[in-house]
C-alpha cells in the first residue's frame, strides 16, 4: 500500500463521522431555525411543551404543570364536586360567587363583577401584591376575607395558568 493511500482511509473514516453528527444534530437545528421570532409558538407547541409568554397558547394537550399551584383546592373538570375551593371549569367570564353548590363567603356572593381575565390575574398574580390585597381590590371592600390560601404565582406560570382556563369552557 502506498504511503499517500494510508494517510487518506483515516481522513474519509473522519469526514463520514463529521457527516454523521451534522445529520444527528438536523432535527434540532431545524427546531431552532422554527423557533425564530414569528414561528415561535407554533414550533414549541409542535415539540409539545409550553411556552413563557402571555396568551400565545390556545390549546393544550394536558394540563400545564403550573396549575399544579390550583388543584389541591380546586377541580378543574366540569362533571366533578367542588373540593376546598369552588371548580375553575368555565370559570373565565363567569360573574363572582356563581358557581351552584358552593358556599362562598358574603363578599363573593354579594359581588356584582366577572372573573376576567384581568381579575384572575390579580388574584393570583404575585406582582399585583398579597392574595388578601387582590381581594380588597377585587371586592372594593377593605374588610374583605378569602378562604383561599395561596401566595400568589410568579407572573410566567400565572400567564400560563390564565390561558389553561380560557380554554376550559
Amino acid at each position: 500500500m502506498p504511503f499517500s493511500h494510508a494517510l487518506t482511509i483515516p481522513r474519509q473514516k473522519n469526514i463520514i463521522f463529521r457527516m454523521k453528527k451534522i445529520i444527528s444534530t438536523l432535527p434540532l437545528i431545524l427546531i431552532f431555525i422554527a423557533c425564530s421570532k414569528d414561528g415561535e409558538s407554533e414550533a414549541i407547541n409542535l415539540i409539545g411543551e409550553n411556552i413563557k409568554t402571555p396568551s400565545k397558547i390556545t390549546a393544550f394537550k394536558k394540563m400545564p404543570k403550573q396549575m399544579r399551584h390550583c388543584t389541591p383546592c380546586h377541580t378543574i373538570k366540569r362533571e366533578e364536586k367542588h373540593k376546598i375551593g369552588p371548580r375553575l371549569f368555565g370559570i373565565v367570564g363567569k360573574e363572582v360567587g356563581s358557581q351552584p353548590g358552593y358556599r362562598y363567603s358574603d363578599e363573593y356572593k354579594e359581588g356584582k363583577w366577572l372573573w376576567t381575565r384581568d381579575n384572575l390575574d390579580i388574584l393570583i398574580n404575585r406582582k399585583y401584591g398579597t392574595l388578601s390585597e387582590a381581594v380588597k381590590k377585587l371586592t372594593g371592600n377593605p374588610e374583605a376575607r378569602t378562604k383561599m390560601k395561596f401566595y400568589g404565582a410568579d407572573d410566567d406560570d400565572a400567564q400560563i395558568i390564565l390561558d389553561y382556563l380560557e380554554t376550559l369552557e
